[in-house]
């Protein structure tokens, strides 16, 4: 069954695929820059180097890649609501349903783990070679490359993806059957109550380090930029989770310009959909959030040593290179799981779009349709992922310049939203473009 389900749902499991390689690579990558720091007869301050890259670099990038992980699987399990409502009718137990889903994962673990090996075995030399040519780490440091590199980056996204298979098989598996086929046929937007104390717990988590960074780490250097980085994760994860809540709101909130623009079967879908549409957000959000406070956290500091007219250190070139492989890392996994999602999502909806043409809509006003959905959730992600980056730069700014708002100007905000706005949208409608290339009625026997 597992087998059969991976074949057919190619496209819906090459997203989950995709994730696994490219977060196994990057974090067998940086396990392998911690090895080569572990080596004997290194000198402290290439040690030192090394291993902080890649505990600071691999711990948050872990946590990230998990949640991209966690929500592209949950969203793969969701599309086939009605199809494991069928299984339970026709006699499959709730922990047949677990056992069918966790050998989906397993398999897609085996098939993403071949690949991202040597993939992640090129980004570790190449983040090796980047800090020797920067001269933060000696030329005479050898790139190691063993068993605690394949155990810390490969155990990390094993770890990540069977925790998300372990959670989403359990709720598939302990709703009803009749639960089942009203969610698959409703898109109800519900959201359990751990998820909501989980948000909340992480946005107050969030808020605390924002106060932290303005009082108590004001003075504290590299540790002020630290504590506002994880301002900036833990609030934007904690309002990724409240996704379908944020996608309602928002579709309330423009709902009304929506419908005077000739949109107003959008809305509908919207409402409909917003438990995909949310799965599209969560990761904008990531994405709008951590770059933006990375970035902007970084050219603080660089213009508040600029203006006090201190000298680059090594320290201060090791935090430059941190931020900007932070910021590289999180756009590339964020831009990848933005892209599968949303093409995942538009790909599922093909039986819809063919019923649409059969009522008299064309190709172009269901893609005009579509793009007033991906605005919204554009909108959405913009609005709250600059309120999670806000969390972590008003505060960072306040402790560096004695500022509240940074001087730096809107040029990287509309950089990031700029890159995700172009990336949505080419996802979104390349995708449905594809989905509508079959005939309406094809589309609809499927």
């Amino acid at each position: 069954m597992s087998l059969s389900n991976l074949r057919h749902r190619r496209a819906a499991y090459l997203a989950s695929f995709l994730n696994l390689f490219l977060g196994g690579a990057i974090l067998t990558g940086f396990a392998a820059l911690y090895e080569t720091g572990s080596a004997p007869g290194l000198s402290k301050d290439d040690r030192s180097a090394l291993q902080t890259m890649a505990l600071v670099i691999g711990g948050w990038g872990a946590l990230i890649i998990a949640f991209g992980t966690a929500a592209t699987l949950s969203l793969t399990v969701q599309q086939r609501e009605k199809e494991i409502a069928l299984l339970k009718a026709a006699g499959a137990l709730p922990r047949q349903i677990r056992r069918m889903i966790m050998a989906e994962t397993g398999i897609l673990l085996v098939a993403a783990a071949i690949p991202a090996v040597p993939a992640g075995l090129g980004v570790g030399h190449g983040m090796l070679a980047m800090l020797k040519s920067s001269h933060q780490v000696s030329h005479g440091v050898d790139f190691k490359f063993g068993a605690t590199t394949l155990a810390m980056g490969l155990g990390d996204i094993v770890a990540a993806a069977l925790v998300a298979a372990i959670a989403t098989g359990r709720r598939a598996a302990k709703q009803s059957t009749a639960a089942s086929l009203v969610a698959a046929a409703t898109e109800d937007a519900g959201m359990s109550r751990k998820r909501k104390i989980g948000a909340v717990v992480l946005i107050l988590l969030g808020l605390d380090d924002a106060v932290m960074t303005a009082t108590l780490m004001k003075n504290e250097g590299y540790d002020t930029m630290e504590i506002a980085g994880q301002a900036c994760i833990l609030t934007g994860i904690g309002l990724a989770l409240l996704a379908p809540v944020l996608i309602r709101i928002t579709a309330a909130v423009l709902g009304p310009l929506m419908r005077r623009s000739g949109g107003y079967l959008a809305e509908a879908e919207l409402r409909r959909h917003s438990r995909q549409a949310a799965g599209v957000l969560m990761p904008v959000i990531l994405f709008v959030s951590l770059a933006n406070g990375a970035l902007y956290e970084q050219f603080i500091q660089d213009d508040a040593n600029r203006a006090l007219h201190v000298a680059v250190s090594a320290d201060d070139k090791s935090v430059q290179t941190l931020s900007f492989l932070v910021t590289a890392m999180i756009a590339l996994f964020a831009a990848v799981v933005v892209a599968n999602i949303a093409v995942s999502s538009t790909l599922h909806r093909r039986r819809e779009f063919g019923q649409r043409r059969l009522i008299g809509d064309t190709p172009g006003e269901v893609r005009r349709a579509l793009s007033w959905e991906t605005c919204a959730i554009l909108v959405a992600g913009l609005v709250f992922g600059t309120l999670a980056a806000l969390v972590g730069v008003i505060p960072f700014s306040y402790a560096r310049t004695g500022d509240f708002l940074p001087d730096q100007g809107l040029g990287v905000f509309l950089a990031v939203g700029a890159g995700i706005i172009v990336l949505t949208f080419a996802a979104c409608l390349g995708a449905a473009r594809r989905a509508m290339r079959v005939s309406a009625l094809a589309a609809i026997n499927g």
